[in-house]
């Protein structure tokens, strides 16, 4: 029981600010690491890459999507080790070139960041966007990656800045549920939207800024409440906001 009714509402605060911390620490983090997002980004990415490298035509090309499918093969049987010594093979020796060094720099990349070589994986991901030639599901993974990477380095300013860029640059549903009906609201450019949001608010949190964690994850959920478990923790979070 607090004495005074000003210890009563700062323990009010502090309390809130511990089940926020409990919350973060017992319940997101263990479920929703940067690892998952960074997992499925590669499958996205891998996808997306055996795709496009069944176009290839010249031998060229088709030399480099050999190289990319070798690195892939690995990926998916789960070695990574062996993924990253053909993909950097490829991309130190000259092997690839534009949107095939763009691909392999963006896997190389995620795979130093799962294991939290934040300086190689921020050199390649940056590479990735230099050779992307505007095929924005690959420079928005890179994009996405270089926040993830600020945010590894707890160096939020710049996370909430890439991040804030990122949502502008691909986000352009509006939450306007008549219009998504009636199938007449933009679409967003890259579906990792919602998943930048999330960071945002966190990164937001970390800073301080409860008032505008609070406001990203009120957007999450009028823009973005079909992305079931991303609305979900959006809710937790302001949930535990406002105890």
């Amino acid at each position: 029981m607090n004495e005074t009714k000003p210890n009563s509402n700062n323990n009010v605060s502090h309390n809130s600010g511990d089940a926020l911390m409990e919350y973060l620490k017992e319940d997101f983090f263990p479920k929703h690491g940067t690892k998952v997002v960074i997992a499925l980004c590669i499958v996205a990415i891998g996808i997306f890459a055996f795709a496009q490298n069944l176009k290839a035509s010249s031998d060229k090309e088709i030399a480099m999507a050999e190289e990319l499918g070798k690195g892939l093969s690995y990926m998916y049987a789960g070695k990574t080790d062996s993924a990253l010594a053909v993909f950097e093979g490829a991309i130190n020796g000259g092997t690839l070139k534009g949107l095939s060094l763009a691909k392999a720099a963006l896997l190389s990349g995620n795979i130093h960041l799962q294991s939290l070589s934040l300086d190689n994986a921020e050199a390649l991901y940056k590479q990735a966007i230099s050779n992307a030639s505007g095929v924005e599901i690959i420079s928005s993974a890179a994009e996405h990656g270089l926040a993830v990477v600020a945010m590894e380095r707890q160096n939020y300013s710049e996370a909430i800045a890439l991040l804030n860029a990122f949502v502008n640059k691909y986000g352009k549903r509006t939450g306007d549920l008549a219009k998504r009906y009636a199938k007449t609201e933009p679409v967003d450019k890259v579906p990792t939207v919602p998943s930048a949001l999330w960071k945002l608010a966190l990164c937001y949190l970390e800073t301080g800024d409860k008032d505008k964690a609070a406001q990203t994850a009120e957007k999450i959920l009028k823009i973005y409440g079909d992305s079931q478990k991303i609305a979900d923790d959006a809710s937790k979070l302001l949930a535990t906001l406002e105890r």
